[in-house]
């Protein structure tokens, strides 16, 4: 049953929303000024590593240098801007805030809002509904890339020996480079759910990166990469994730078609990687995003097991 809540209460289940996640945060709000306890429980859910999703999705409006700089402090935020964005939501993969207020530390603060609270478990409808209605603002949302957030500087970053390195930028990979590197982050998340261990003390993104840039990927290439421990207890696994590759084919959604009397299934246009052709597969997978690069699995006509190929 929905609970109501004031303005104090909404704040309250916020902050209790981003704790409690374990596989996906997502923050809907007009306007952004995120306040620094929501920033420093964004920033500690990604250094964990093991949420499958993070997503803020915001209206068009301009965003404060302030808030570029700790977004860019997160490499696993997906952030999305949609022009005539109004609604307010958070949610995590058991619970969701439908309420009246911004992601505005002003609104918080001053203003007097209203909200429910539902859960998945007793308002199952309803928590459905509303990821079918955020994922259909994803797909004609637009993804806002680092680059395109007023061209911020390269992000430094600490490594194991606390050597301030530059952070590589995601354009720098091939698509093959991108397609391995999503492999292994993948397989790094059930992993780490399995072995109930932080992400990063499996594989951090460096060593994810360092592996799938390499030219000769094998037992040698593994030992030589990863910490001895590392690479006696993951080798077998990692090869084997590697050689799933080719099971994918990567390229570009050009166009989504949804069902309609014509054709009994969604439809979607990919161009594939390295030539100009395009063709348009069936699917019964959620609907990717327009022009965005994507690893999937074909089969003949079919559509099928996609990821997105973000790094």
């Amino acid at each position: 049953m929905p609970k109501f809540l004031d303005t104090q209460a909404i704040s309250h289940e916020l902050m209790t929303v981003i704790k409690e996640a374990k596989e996906k945060i997502i923050l809907v709000s007009p306007y952004l000024k995120v306040n620094s306890q929501i920033q420093e429980r964004l920033k500690t859910k990604s250094k964990i590593g093991t949420l499958a999703e993070m997503v803020i999705v915001y209206g068009k409006s301009e965003l404060k240098q302030s808030e570029l700089e700790w977004i860019k402090e997160i490499d696993d935020l997906k952030i999305y801007e949609k022009s005539n964005l109004h609604a307010k939501c958070y949610l995590n993969e058991d619970k969701a805030i439908i309420c009246s207020m911004n992601l505005y530390d002003y609104s918080q603060q001053n203003n007097i809002e209203m909200g429910i609270l539902i859960t998945k478990h007793h308002d199952r409808e309803a928590y459905e509904s509303l990821i079918e209605e955020i994922n259909n603002i994803k797909v004609n949302g637009v993804r806002m890339r680092f680059d395109s957030l007023n061209q911020p500087a390269p992000i430094m970053i600490a490594n194991h020996s606390s050597t301030l390195v530059h952070s590589i930028e995601k354009h720098e990979l091939t698509a093959d480079q991108k397609l391995k590197f999503q492999i292994l982050k993948n397989w790094r998340y059930v992993k780490s759910r399995e072995e109930k261990t932080p992400a990063y003390l499996i594989l951090t993104d460096e060593e994810i990166r360092s592996i799938a840039t390499g030219d000769k990927i094998d037992a040698n290439f593994l030992y030589e990469t990863l910490q001895k421990k590392k690479a006696i207890r993951y080798n077998e696994e990692i090869l084997y994730q590697l050689g799933r590759c080719k099971y994918y084919a990567i390229g570009k959604v050009v166009n989504v078609w949804y069902q309609d009397n014509q054709n009994s299934y969604d439809r979607v246009k990919l161009k594939f990687a390295g030539s100009n052709e395009e063709k348009w597969f069936d699917t019964t997978q959620e609907l990717p995003k327009t022009n965005s690069e994507v690893a999937v699995q074909l089969n003949k006509s079919w559509f099928n097991d996609y990821f997105y190929l973000d790094v």
